[in-house]
Order: structure tokens, then sequence, then C-alpha cells
């Protein structure tokens, strides 16, 4: 948890900046802590003085210095902002206590002063204890600083009496800027008291003779008293006069040894009455002084334990109010202090608070088995665990019961959705189609479909269960797998307690391949679970009981699939990407990258099959309203395939590319899908040859006709009706020939080039064999519908040339001479040019092929009927000729090799003219041009276009 620098706690003034152990030291900064319990820390000179720190304000602070020496910082540590700085420093000065001065600290005195036990004090020498400096100079001042100097010599003083006092230090505090020639001097100065100092008992007597004088004259003094006292001690018999009798009967052997007892217990007795009457003044005084004191004492107990005494009260509230982090603390401060407490009554409170603690760590355990938790709060409580010293290992605890959570979570998520499903799949509660045929179409949004009637109504329909269903495993992992990670990430990095500024936490890092494995067991679960529902043949090997607890689902093909599956692909690749991003290991999302390879392999199948099943169905939707453009007319059936093609296509775009390189494996290099790839584009390219073969050939349903009944409008929309035929104003069976071959050369000769690049940009490989198939498929259909039309159109025309020549009883070998060209073969001719203006209407790029084809079978069937002319007289073979030569001249433009030989072997067939009969012919070809000039000139402009 990174803390911003504006929180951190900053010392930025001191007062008094210097003094000895017990000083009242002010500190002044900046976040010196929110309240009192936020201050975790507080160091003066690396001396821990928290103990004895007071919070103020988050300006101020209070302490008592302790045993401090030397210059240091002043170091604040909080739990809102971690350990501070210092911008000024503390100066720790040394003290040299006497018998009679208080210290704040205990000061080891054996360094200063000599102490004989036991022995009586004597007066010291004069020369001892003196304050003057010991060169007999005069001091100056230091040209450094104190903290200069303590860096060059750490540890060591310049006090004379200190057990680690350094000379050169002395010399640079005190003396920097005497001469080399005073020092010299000082130092005679010092080797002279030396001297007299090592001169010993002599010396010290001879300087305190009138002392010893003084002393003598007192002694002589008390002793002439006692003399005294003797020479009246007959007298005086226990403070009585004593009777001449007694004094007769002791000896005078016996009166000096009187005399001496009468005067000790003199003595003692009086200092007995004393000490006695001393005790009857004082004794009520010092009973009450005694029990003043008694009471006095327990009061500094008391006050000085009252945060032990008050410990449990205080522990109650900050559970209640869940400040849990106060109650770790105080416990903490407790136990540093009374732990291994023998005084009874702080034992019993410290049991009583020992036992609160136990029942928060059971409480703070069950509060962290309780789930759904957030993760920062789960960190919070197992941090509270740690720093209480819980038994076992709360994080791996906590990981565990997620783990179980989780699965258990999936199960259930897959029983209630499997329930929905059963009770949804008899055949009238299925709702309508979602495959948008007959007019309808889809436009994708959430998790909802629009289907657009064509009478413009939207209708929407909502997802199956079972995409439902994986929707809601996605979210359940997206919103429990990360944390469950995220927390075994911080377990294994120790930084759950690290986080929050807490003491370290042990972890056992062999867990490591467990955790994985707890890992991996939900991801298996969670794809075994979506196979289940959509891809239940992948499931074939696992056994029966693990079979029926992924769930048995009903067929999803009767709820079209392909409306659903992309988005099914999208939401698992999305938890996928989750998990790479987070560093799961490979190992770990096995499971889903191989269900996320499945199900883009049969979103590509089911959607490229269910589109070749939706283009098949296109001549349902034919409206024959033509669209001009300069390829010629076209219906709106190719642009329909198309838009089929390029939706499919954008619907698999996010199945068939890989999001990132580390994502998945690319879907096509596997053999056997870039071979289903391109069988399955092949199909669905040539479906919409399949459909126009449909509507060329396959007779018309009922439905069919119902259905192009309501589609007149369209048809009558159109710029320019050829449909002039029928109540209905639909196309002769002939122009529907021609649109459909005008469709099928379109979508060979623009649609498809185009959807084979829109393939190779979503990157299908192999489609130059698909492009081929294709193509392949296409002039196979234009042939046959080609020679359908061409025949349904020429074997009118031939089949009336034969009638129409031989009309009237005709004869070649007796005929009258020729006037002009006869009826049939300008009825021929006006044939061909209905033909024509039928093909330039629909596609005027097929006229040469068609005309050509029609002129070759006015051809093929003039050299036949001529052939079987058995003689010509002069007329006949001039007639002949012109017939002949009308013909040919007429459709001269549209001649290709097999008409032109097939004329050639008719006027062979014929005999040659005379020179009078040529010129004839040319008059009556002239005749002929200059009476079907205008019907002629199609035939002409023609030339002049193709």
């Amino acid at each position: 948890m990174k803390r911003s620098p504006k929180d951190v706690p900053k010392v930025t003034g001191l007062s008094p900046k210097e003094g000895p152990p017990g000083t009242k030291l002010t500190i002044r900064g900046e976040n010196l802590g929110i309240n009192r319990n936020d201050i975790i820390g507080l160091i003066i000179c690396n001396v821990n003085c928290t103990m004895m720190a007071e919070w103020i304000s988050p300006s101020k602070i209070i302490c008592r210095t302790t045993n401090c020496r030397g210059v240091g910082d002043v170091i604040v540590a909080t739990r809102s902002g971690g350990m501070g700085s210092c911008t000024v420093k503390f100066k720790g000065t040394a003290i040299l206590p006497n018998p009679v001065q208080e210290s704040a600290v205990w000061v080891d005195e054996s360094s200063f002063f000599e102490r004989r036990l036991k022995s009586i004090s004597r007066p010291t020498s004069p020369m001892q204890g003196s304050v003057h400096d010991p060169l007999g100079l005069a001091e100056t001042s230091p040209p450094m600083t104190d903290e200069e100097l303590h860096e060059m010599f750490p540890g060591c003083s310049s006090n004379l009496a200190h057990k680690n006092f350094e000379p050169l230090l002395y010399l640079i505090e005190n003396h920097s800027a005497t001469s080399f020639q005073d020092l010299k001097k000082g130092l005679l100065y010092l080797a002279k008291n030396s001297a007299l100092k090592a001169e010993g008992p002599q010396t010290f007597i001879k300087s305190n003779l009138g002392t010893f004088m003084n002393c003598q004259d007192i002694l002589a003094a008390i002793h002439e008293n006692l003399q005294m006292h003797e020479n009246f001690g007959d007298t005086l018999t226990n403070g009585k006069p004593n009777s001449q009798g007694d004094a007769q009967e002791e000896g005078e052997g016996e009166q000096e040894n009187v005399v001496q007892e009468f005067t000790l217990e003199k003595i003692e007795r009086c200092l007995t009455e004393c000490n006695e009457n001393a005790q009857n003044i004082f004794k009520t005084v010092l009973h009450r002084k005694d029990r003043a004191d008694s009471t006095r004492n327990a009061l500094n107990v008391l006050n000085r334990f009252k945060f032990l005494f008050h410990l449990p009260v205080n522990i109650e509230r900050n559970i209640k109010k869940g400040d849990y982090e106060v109650v770790i603390n105080d416990y903490g401060r407790a136990r540093s202090l009374f732990a291994e407490t023998e005084v009874p009554v702080f034992k019993r409170v410290y049991l009583e608070v020992e036992k609160m603690i136990d029942d928060l760590r059971i409480q703070l355990e069950k509060k962290l088995m309780e789930l759904p938790l957030a993760l920062d709060d789960q960190k919070k409580l197992i941090r509270y665990l740690c720093e209480l010293e819980a038994p076992g290992d709360p994080a791996w605890k906590c990981i565990d019961n997620q783990q179980q959570w989780l699965l258990k979570l999936l199960l259930k998520c897959k029983n209630e959705h499997l329930q929905i499903d059963q009770k949804h799949t008899q055949p009238e509660s299925m709702g309508p189609s979602l495959r948008p045929h007959k007019g309808h179409t889809r436009t994708h949004s959430g998790s909802q479909f629009k289907l657009i009637t064509p009478d413009s109504s939207v209708v929407d329909i909502s997802p199956p269960q079972r995409v439902l269903y994986l929707e809601e495993l996605v979210e359940i992992l997206q919103l429990t797998f990360i944390n469950m990670w995220k927390l075994g990430q911080s377990y294994f990095s120790a930084a759950i307690v690290a986080e929050a500024g807490g003491k370290d936490m042990s972890v056992d890092n062999s867990k490591k391949g467990v955790f994985e494995e707890r890992i991996t067991e939900v991801t298996e679960l969670f794809a075994n679970l979506i196979r289940a529902a959509f891809l239940p043949n992948t499931l074939s090997k696992m056994s029966k009981e693990r079979r029926v607890e992924c769930g048995m689902w009903s067929d999803f093909q009767s709820e079209s699939p392909g409306a659903w599956l992309p988005q099914c692909v999208r939401n698992t690749r999305s938890i996928l990407s989750s998990f790479t991003a987070l560093d799961v290991p490979p190992s770990a999302l096995i499971h889903i990258n191989k269900l996320v390879t499945d199900l883009r392999r049969q979103c590509l199948t089911v959607l490229f099959t269910e589109a070749t099943d939706d283009i098949r169905s296109l001549h349902g939707r034919e409206t024959w309203a033509l669209q001009m453009d300069d390829h010629g007319g076209i219906t709106t059936l190719p642009l329909l395939f198309e838009s089929i093609v390029i939706d499919t296509l954008q619907h698999l775009k996010e199945v068939v590319t890989s999001q990132r390189s580390e994502d998945n494996e690319n879907i096509f290099a596997d053999f056997d899908v870039t071979k289903r790839s391109v069988e399955l584009a092949s199909d669905m390219l040539k479906a919409f040859a399949q459909c126009l073969d449909q509507l060329a050939f396959q007779p018309k349903t009922e439905a069919d006709t119902t259905q192009r009944l309501h589609l007149t409008d369209a048809v009558q929309r159109t710029q320019e009706s050829i449909f002039q035929k029928g109540d209905d104003n639909l196309p002769s069976m002939e122009q529907c020939l021609v649109i459909v071959l005008s469709n099928c050369s379109h979508v060979s000769e623009h649609i498809t080039p185009n959807l084979i690049e829109q393939f190779k940009s979503h990157g299908y490989p192999k489609m130059l064999e698909v492009e081929n198939n294709v193509l392949d498929a296409y002039a196979e259909l234009d042939e046959k519908i080609f020679e359908a039309y061409c025949e349904q159109k020429t074997d009118p025309l031939v089949g009336a040339l034969e009638p129409g020549m031989y009309e009237g009883h005709f004869d070649w070998s007796d005929c009258p001479k020729p006037s002009g060209v006869r009826a049939y073969v300008k009825e021929a001719i006006m044939i061909a040019i209905a033909i024509h203006a039928e093909v330039h209407a629909i596609a005027p790029a097929f006229m040469p092929r068609v005309m050509a084809q029609v002129l070759e079978a006015i051809a093929d069937e003039m050299a036949r009927l001529m052939s079987c002319v058995t003689s010509f007289s002069a007329s006949g073979a001039l007639q002949a000729r012109l017939e002949l030569a009308a013909i040919e001249e007429a459709l001269n433009p549209y001649r290709n090799a097999g008409s032109s030989t097939s004329f050639q072997e008719a006027v062979q067939l014929v005999p040659t003219l005379s020179t009078s009969d040529k010129g004839l012919l040319q008059n009556l070809l002239s005749k002929f041009h200059s009476d079907m000039r205008f019907q002629l000139l199609c035939f002409t402009v023609d030339t002049s276009v193709f």
C-alpha cells in the first residue's frame, strides 16, 4: 500500500534542542498522528521514547527524554503515515549527579565517584574536585560544532571525570586558540600539581593542620569534662544521694568501676529516654505518614497501571465499534508489559484480556470465512489474525475456503439454469426462430437480439438459457477468481501484512504447487460446465458421474446457435484475457485455452452452415425487380447473398483472429480445421449457385407464387418494366432465365472476387482453391442456363422456318420470279429482334452471345433445308440466295465461325446465278434493307457498342 508523501510525519521544531535525561521536550511538525493510538514509535537519538510520548495534536507531541546521548534525529512513526523524517536535531547531554541530586534515569556513578562502603568519610584534598582549568589557562570557544566533534570522536567525552575522557577532544573544545608556548606552560603547571598530589599523607596533613589542631582541643575538653563528673560521682546513685552505710560496705577497690558503670548507664538511659520520648511524640504523625505513604503508593500503582485495569473495558468497546487495530495495539502493549508478571492482580487482569482476545480471534476467523467478502477486507482480517498470533495459517485457510466456495458457486449456477432450461424445452414453449429468414434482419445489442420483420416491426428476442448461463459463469469468475488469485499472490509474497506496515508473516512456499492445483481445479470445472452446455460431444470420454455433474442440456441446434455463439466466444475469451493479464500460470489455463479453441471451431462451422442454408433459401425472396448498372440488370438476390457472406465474416472476425500472440493458437494452424474451412467456404459461396439453379429450373411452388404476388409493388417500382405479359406483371420463363443468367454472371465476375478478398483479409487460408471451386460451379451454371434460354428461344424460331418457307405449296423447282424477301424471313428477323430486345433490356452484355447462338441456329436450319431441296429453277435459286443473303446480312454483327460455315454450306447447295440474276439479287437486297431499315437499325447500333 503506497502512502502519499503528504501523509508522512515530519518534525520541524524542537524545544529545547538539548538537555539531560528527563528533559521535557516539545516536538512540533506535520502529520504527527491523527490521534494517540496512531503513534506507534518515537525515537530520540536512536533511543525509543514511545512510552514517554503524549500526543497533543497532529502538529505537537510532548515527551520526556530518557538516556539520550549525543546528537541525533527525532523520528515519529504513525500508522497512517509510516516512518517520518526530521529537519532538526536534539543533543542529549550527560550529567554528573551527586548524592542529593535527583536523576530521571539510572546513572552508573562508579565512573564518576569512588565509594568505600563501611568506612568513615574524611575531608578531601583541596585540589580534588576543583573546577578550574587543570592547565591553569584561559578557555577559548571551539572552532567546530558539537555535531562535528561527535562525528570525529564518537563515544568520547571531554569531561575529566568521565571514563571515556579524550585529551585531544578536551584541547579542541577548550584550547583550540591557545598558542603552543602557553600549552607548554600549562603542561608544567599540570606536572607541578600532580607532584603535589604524589607527596601523599604528609602533604594532606600539612594542608589541613588547623583542622587537626581544632580536633585535638575538642578531645581535650571532653576528657576534662569527664574527669570532673567522675569526682562527683560518689555522691550520686541512680540519680539519688548514697547513704554513708552503703559507702562503707563497698570496698575501696571497687569504687572506680562503680563510677565508670554509672557514667555509661546514665548516657545509655538518657539516649533511650530521648528515643522513647521522640517515639511518643511522633508516633501518631509517623503512623499517619505510613498510611498516607501506603495510600499514595496504591494510587500511584493504580494511576501507573490504569492502562491494564481499563484494558478489558476498552477492548470490549473497541470490538463493538469494529476498531480492531486499537485492540491489537493495546493487546500488544499489555503483552509486552505483563505477559510474564507474577503480581496476582496483574496476572488476573491479563488472563481476562487473553480470554477476550481468544474470543476475538474466533470472531475474526468466522468473519473471514463468510463469503463473498472484498479483497481488501480479507487482507485486513488476515492481518488482524496474524498480529493476534492466531493458531494455524489464516491466509491459507481463507484461500482454501474461497476455492471451495467458488466451486460450489459454479455448480449452483449450473443447477439453477439447467432447471430453467428443462422447463422451457417443450415445443410449445419455444420462442420464434432467431434465423433471419424471409425478410427478417437481426441486430445484436447486449444480451438480446432484435428481429426486424418486413413490415418494419421490431421483436426483441431473449437469448437462450445456456447463453445466460455462460455469461453468469464468466461473471462469477471475473468477480471471485481474480480476488482469489490476488490473495494467493499476496500470500506467497508475504505482502498481506507488510502492505499495512504490520509484522512479518511466515509463508509456507511449499504450498505454491497446491495453490496452482486449486486454480487448475476451478478452471477445469468452468471449462467442463461450458462444454456440457455447448460442446457435449467433447465430453464423451468423461465418466458418467462427472458427466452428470457437469449437466445434461437439451440440443442446442434447435435454438439457432449461430446467433449466440460469437457472443459466447467473446465472453469466454474475455475471461482468458483477464487471467492472462494476471500472470496466471499456463498450466492452470490449459483447459480454458482448449475450450476457447473448440468454441471457435464450433462457431466457425455453425455460422458457415447456417449462412449456407440462408443462401440456399434466398430463392423465396426473389422479387424479379431489376436494378440497372454499368454491367446490366440484376435483382436484389446477389446483394443479399453478398451481405449474408460479409455479415457472417464480420460475426466470425473475433472468432477467427487471435487477439494477442499469447492468447491462444491460430485456429487454422490445425490441418483439419483448415480443410474444413475450405469446404465450408466453398459450400457457402456455391450455395447461391444452387439458389439460382432452383430459380431457373425448379417448378414454382404455391408458396413461391404467393410470395411473388406480394412483391409486385417492388417490380412496379422499376424505372421501366420489361414484364408486359401476364396479369401480375411477373416475368415469363424465358425472362426469368435471362435474369438468373445476369445474376449468375454478376456474382461470378464481381461479387465472388470481392468475397474472396474479404476472406483473405480475415485470414482464411487456401482461398485460391475456394475461388477455383466456386468459379467452376458458376461457370457450369452459366452454361446450363444459357443453353436452356437459347433452347427456349431458338426452338420456336427454327421450327417456324420450314413451314414458312413452304407456305402456299412453294416449290423451288417451279416458282415465279422473286419480287422480294418472303414473309417467313422477315418474321424470323422480327423474332430475332424480339430476342434482342428482351436480352438488351435485362442484360445487354449477353446480347452478342445470345444473338450469335440464334444466328447459328438459323444458319444450321437453313443449311439443312437447302440440303433437302432436290432441284432449283433459276427463279428458285435466285429466291434461295436472296433469302440466305437477307438473313446473313441482317444478323451479320453476330456471325461466328459456325454460322458462317453453315451459310456457306447452304449457298453452295444453291445453283449459281446468271449475271442478270446477280444484278436483280442486289436490287432486291437493297429493297429489303430499305424496307427493314428501322428494324435492322438495332443490329447496326450494336456493332458500335459491342
